[in-house]
């Protein structure tokens, strides 16, 4: 079994590589594995990594990020359509490969009569026991191992009490049963008191809280993807000089996370680590921003271009930056880069549109659909979208 890459080069060229190696690495430099050289991709830039969950794409040098499906992230266990981007090369992670099976044929079975294959020899028959004897005897068995069963179960004392049942609903909640965990519990709290009690509504409340946690799971992942955007923002622009429109965005897209997932990260588990970190990061960076001052040009210019750091740029939200700045505060320079951003845009939206129209050629209507719903999601502007209507109809 391997697993799968299809590798887009600046020329446009696809390949599809099979990844067979506990460890893959991909840069500019000839002896990586995926030699790929260009503007943007260091010489060991990242690697493959096989998990017992699949394969793990991380950046070789400590502390890097890896631009994945549009965001930077530090490590992400791949699924099947995974975009990672490097440089100008794109790389779609298509997932397990395997070989085919071999087809079973079944055995010939000799000729009876007139073929060429010897006939089978006879087997000798056997004379069978009566149907009323079989009958007999499959009731007798019956009703002499019911009868075992009452008899054990009258000499048994389990489950009868409160604490056999809670003991029963421990067991089934650590089978990874909770449903049944609970209605379990429920036998035992007719009769439960004193500490049988008292253990019985901890269990209750332990897997009803699980349950709670497994129904948000999708909401801590979308704060997790957030929390890693935060961080990869903090890695880029705040580590080497932290200036004000810098600190001003990080602390103003900390705000967004807190005001969403806040509440969140207080009563789930898993969600917790997230909102101290986040709490944390804008503390560091508050004084740095100076929130109580107004925006200038300068923050609103950053904060439009860090918008754009993803490979599926956000221009609407850059865009809305600039008018709301231009709204209160009229502006030569802001409005250039304005005009620039729209330039721009126009000849980035070409060419995503092209690769669009690449796989439609090829039939790839899977993928071709996929793009257009992250182009649609994240970077088109309303000026934009009757060039997206048309690839649409063509799926």
């Amino acid at each position: 079994m391997s697993d799968e890459i299809e590798i887009t080069d600046a020329e446009g060229e696809v390949r599809r590589i099979a990844l067979g190696a506990a460890v893959t690495t991909f840069g500019s430099d000839p002896a990586c594995e995926l030699h790929y050289p260009g503007a943007g991709i260091a010489p060991r830039h990242l690697r493959f990594v096989r998990t017992a969950r699949g394969m793990r794409v991380e950046p070789v040098a400590a502390g890097g990020a890896v631009e994945i499906n549009g965001e930077p992230r530090f490590a992400k266990e791949l699924e099947p359509g995974d975009e990672i981007a490097v440089g100008a090369v794109r790389l779609r992670w298509r997932g397990a490969r395997t070989a085919a099976r071999p087809v079973l044929r079944p055995a010939v079975r000799p000729a009876a009569r007139g073929g060429s294959a010897a006939a089978a020899p006879r087997r000798p028959r056997h004379r069978s026991m009566p149907s009323w004897l079989l009958v007999s005897t499959a009731l007798l068995l019956s009703v002499g191992g019911i009868a075992l069963l009452l008899k054990a179960l009258a000499a048994s004392d389990w489950p009868h009490s409160p604490q056999d049942y809670v003991d029963l609903a421990r067991a089934q909640f650590g089978s990874h049963d909770p449903q049944r965990a609970l209605d379990t519990l429920e036998f035992a709290l007719r009769d439960a008191t004193g500490p049988v009690r008292d253990q019985a509504l901890k269990l209750q409340a332990d897997i009803r809280q699980l349950l709670v946690e497994r129904s948000e799971q999708g909401k801590v992942d979308a704060a997790r993807q957030q929390h890693d955007s935060l961080t990869g923002f903090e890695a880029t622009f705040l580590m080497s000089e932290v200036t004000r429109p810098k600190a001003r965005e990080f602390v103003r897209q900390c705000d967004q996370w807190l005001a969403q997932h806040a509440e969140l990260g207080r009563r789930h588990r898993d969600a917790l680590p997230l909102l101290a970190w986040v709490e944390s990061a804008r503390a560091r960076h508050a004084a740095a921003a100076a929130l109580g001052e107004p925006e200038t040009a300068a923050d609103v210019l950053f904060a439009a271009q860090a918008h754009l750091r993803f490979q599926w740029r956000e221009y609407p939200a850059a865009i809305a930056r600039l008018d709301a700045f231009l709204a209160r505060t009229p502006d030569a320079a802001v409005q250039g880069e304005r005009d620039r951003l729209l330039a721009d845009g126009e000849k980035w939206l070409q060419g995503k549109l092209r690769q669009i129209d690449n796989l439609l050629a090829r039939g790839d209507r899977d993928n071709a659909a996929r793009d257009l719903l992250a182009l649609e999601r994240f970077s088109v502007l309303p000026a934009w979208e009757p060039q997206l209507r048309e690839r649409k109809a063509r799926l």
